[in-house]
């Protein structure tokens, strides 16, 4: 059986040399890479043969999201399985969305982690159970805002708002003036039904505006 190698990314060594251990049991698993970093595991990839990647959503520099996105456009033939503390449906509907293979919770068992690895390495993609209900929940917290749509400059300029940019910082980064932009916040507190900005950046963030 040819062996996989491996890649686990955490900033937490001490969770790095835990998973490490899990997964030093499992015939199928061949050299295992450590990295504290999104970028580090970018540079891994190019020095080595690997076969799947373990990461944690939150780390510096680039995050577990911006290292999945990565991997799959470039190395698209990697699998790549994530953990987090974080299980809110949002985070795991944007995880899911942009092609992970495996979903876990930092708190699942050492027998569910191995059946995770086991699962995509043989093909499959691999959820747990509240993985897969926070993206139930997410799926129904979206149908509530699929009939209200912002044009691409509202986006952009709710976006900035979310930065807390005043309208003239604003009209200055989009080259356009203030009374457009004032305009176009107007538009966005009508379309969303919200009284104040913070509700509607709220509103974006619930109904995936942002992912």
């Amino acid at each position: 059986m040819k062996k996989i190698n491996i890649i686990i990314a955490d900033d937490h060594l001490m969770f790095l040399e835990g998973i490490n251990t899990i997964l030093g049991d499992m015939p199928e698993i061949g050299e295992v890479h450590l990295a504290t970093e999104g970028k580090q595991v970018v540079r891994l990839l190019n020095q080595f043969e690997i076969g799947l990647i373990i990461s944690d959503i939150n780390m510096p520099k680039m995050d577990g999201i911006e290292l999945l996105t990565e991997i799959k456009k470039k190395h698209s033939t990697v699998k790549i399985i994530m953990l987090s503390m974080l299980d809110n449906h949002r985070t795991v509907h944007k995880v899911i969305q942009k092609g992970a293979d495996g979903f876990v919770p930092k708190f699942t068992s050492k027998e569910e982690l191995q059946k995770a690895v086991r699962t995509v390495l043989g093909g499959e993609q691999y959820f747990s159970e509240v993985i897969k209900q926070r993206y139930m929940e997410s799926i129904f917290e979206r149908k509530k805002y699929k009939n209200i749509e912002l044009s691409p400059r509202e986006k952009e300029v709710l976006s900035l708002l979310a930065d807390e940019l005043t309208s003239k910082e604003i009209s200055e980064k989009l080259f356009i003036s203030v009374n457009t932009v004032e305009t176009h916040r107007k538009n966005i507190l009508l379309k969303t039904g919200s009284k104040t900005t913070t509700g509607a950046v709220k509103y974006a963030i619930e109904s995936g505006l942002f992912d």
